[in-house]
């Protein structure tokens, strides 16, 4: 196995209504739609996209949209035998719901199996078979006991921290389990916004500074449509523009980014300027399709290169 991960999964549930409700209204729902998503498996497709063996863990509901996760993500070839299904149990969804003009919310629904998957029930011998262990620290014990296990296994190990902090401490994973977990990390990625919370500037340079005491591997920042910086271990910094595409839809973009990052440095060791680039491809195709999981294969990438 390449990569493996415990991370974040989700269902979207979007539900087209005829007008967004008010206080104590009522809508008619018109159409049902389910898309696979969550940043954690929309990293590992976007790898297993580019040609990485993959496998995710973590704990599922015994519900049909736990159901319609495990199929999407075999689909994609990832290995699904460590996932546990919680019996009763309701997965993590987001319930979108959409009028005719565009207008959303968005609802979170947590379900009871998520944040339960029990740090004893990772598969220490399942990641030690691989080479590369991926997280986004949710759900934090279990995710933190991989880590662990996998920096112990001598993996190489990448953490994208795709919400900001406030939302890390809702999840349960306070700025002292973030910054503790970077120990056992070569590539953190983490969102600007809890970046900038954490180290309580967005000066980028001082960003470095600061994780500096807690962490010795590359940091890594997407900026959106102004391309992503790094710096490597030895605090060599490297800029890499974005494309230049008509976007339709940026849903996904820094998922695809880091898919590629895994598979082109930490996986194949790859330079990272040109793992950089070769992610700034992957996440400039993404863009111009619908939904998360509009991430090209490598041959789709090589040839806009």
């Amino acid at each position: 196995m390449d990569i493996v991960s415990v991370s974040t999964y989700a269902m979207d549930v979007m539900m087209n209504v005829d007008r967004l409700p008010g206080e104590d209204g009522f809508a008619v729902v018109t159409n049902n739609t389910y898309l696979p998503g969550g940043s954690g498996t929309n990293v590992m497709v976007q790898a297993s996209r580019l040609g990485a063996s993959t496998g995710f863990m973590g704990l599922l509901g015994s519900d049909t949209l736990g159901d319609d996760i495990i199929k999407s993500l075999k689909a994609e070839g990832m290995d699904t035998s460590r996932v546990l299904r919680k019996e009763g149990g309701i997965s993590l969804h987001t319930d979108i719901v959409v009028d005719s003009e565009g207008k959303k919310f968005i609802l979170l629904n947590m379900g009871d199996s998520f944040l339960a998957y029990d740090p004893k029930d990772v598969d220490k011998d399942y990641i030690s078979n691989a080479k590369v262990y991926y997280t986004d620290l949710l759900p934090y014990g279990a995710a933190l006991e991989g880590l662990k296990s996998a920096k112990e296994s001598g993996l190489k190990t990448g953490f994208n921290m795709q919400v900001d902090l406030y939302t890390m401490n809702g999840f349960g994973a306070s700025k002292d389990d973030v910054l503790g977990s970077l120990k056992y990390v070569d590539l953190f990625a983490p969102c600007r916004a809890g970046l900038y919370q954490i180290c309580g500037t967005e000066d980028l340079d001082e960003c470095l500074g600061y994780v500096r005491k807690y962490f010795k591997g590359t940091l890594l920042v997407t900026l959106g449509s102004k391309g992503a910086v790094a710096f490597d271990e030895n605090d060599r910094r490297y800029e890499c523009a974005a494309r230049n595409v008509k976007a339709v839809d940026t849903t996904g973009a820094g998922d695809s980014f880091m898919g590629a990052m895994l598979y082109t440095h930490l996986l194949n060791e790859m330079e990272l300027e040109k793992a950089m680039e070769f992610a700034t491809a992957c996440s400039a195709i993404t863009c111009q399709g619908l939904g998360a999981r509009s991430t090209p294969t490598r041959e789709q990438v090589e040839a806009v290169l």
